[in-house]
């Protein structure tokens, strides 16, 4: 899948949510048996460089928002990096060359072909995400090209799409008999950093503001799936305590 198609895909899905009659927030995830169980367990990560795209939808046309697209894409990095350190991963850089030595050029072309390979999978891995847990996906040793993948047990790739109706859209479709509102999907997908193989994947989708508050809007989906899949050292300590406490007797 090129990264046209990818994008209409995403905000094909961010178009629904504007329209989607479910909660302001929600979440869905797979992930293989192994990511379930804790092992072995996930305990460093490498973050590759988000990719966000936002559209405004007109009455007749749509246009790209390119330096809301670049704040947006800032802001999930920084809500994704925050929680998961707070779950007890250590988080890292792609971008970072650490004690490898390899220039930043190499480094960013290593990181464009491994993009490339993960746009390529991300149609079929979006459409059909159940097969994950079967362990279907997979970038291949690729990955381990990337100075941080020597150090993480897995890369996370962070990919949006949001979509902002003008107020004469909105009036057009209040017309019509639907309300339409700002609306956003948003991937986060985990892959073993040696092999590449996809091993959970996290979809949340948000209808309303979310560009004023990305931690408030977001944070709850992401932290409820980041549990559903047992991902995080601190997550398990805190059970571990709370099932230990007599009030939990």
């Amino acid at each position: 899948m090129n990264v046209a198609r990818r994008i209409s895909l995403l905000l094909s899905l961010a178009i629904l949510a504007c329209v989607s009659a479910l909660h302001s927030s929600a979440e869905s995830f797979w992930a293989e048996h192994k990511v379930f169980s804790g092992k072995p367990p996930i305990r460093t990560a490498c973050l590759m460089p988000p990719e966000a795209d936002l559209v405004k939808l007109g009455v007749k046309t749509s246009e790209k928002m390119p330096k809301e697209s670049d704040d947006w894409s800032r802001a999930l990095k920084v809500l994704v990096w925050t929680h998961l350190s707070a779950d007890g991963i250590a988080i890292g850089s792609a971008t970072d060359a650490l004690s490898s030595g390899a220039s930043y050029p190499d480094i960013q072309q290593a990181i464009q072909q491994i993009q490339q390979k993960y746009d390529a999978l991300s149609g079929t891995l979006y459409k059909k995400p159940k097969e994950i847990e079967k362990g279907a996906y997979t970038l291949d040793d690729q990955v381990a090209m990337l100075p941080c993948a020597a150090n993480s047990d897995v890369l996370v790739f962070v990919q949006g799409a949001g979509a902002v109706p003008t107020p004469g859209r909105q009036a057009m479709g209040a017309l019509g008999g639907s309300i339409l509102t700002e609306g956003a999907v948003v991937y986060v997908t985990f892959a073993d950093a040696k092999t590449g193989e996809i091993m959970a994947m996290i979809r949340f989708h948000n209808v309303g503001d979310f560009l004023t508050d990305e931690e408030g809007e977001f944070a709850t989906p992401l932290d409820a799936a980041l549990a559903d899949i047992n991902l995080g050292s601190a997550r398990k300590v805190e059970r571990a305590r709370e099932a230990a406490s007599p009030d939990q007797r």
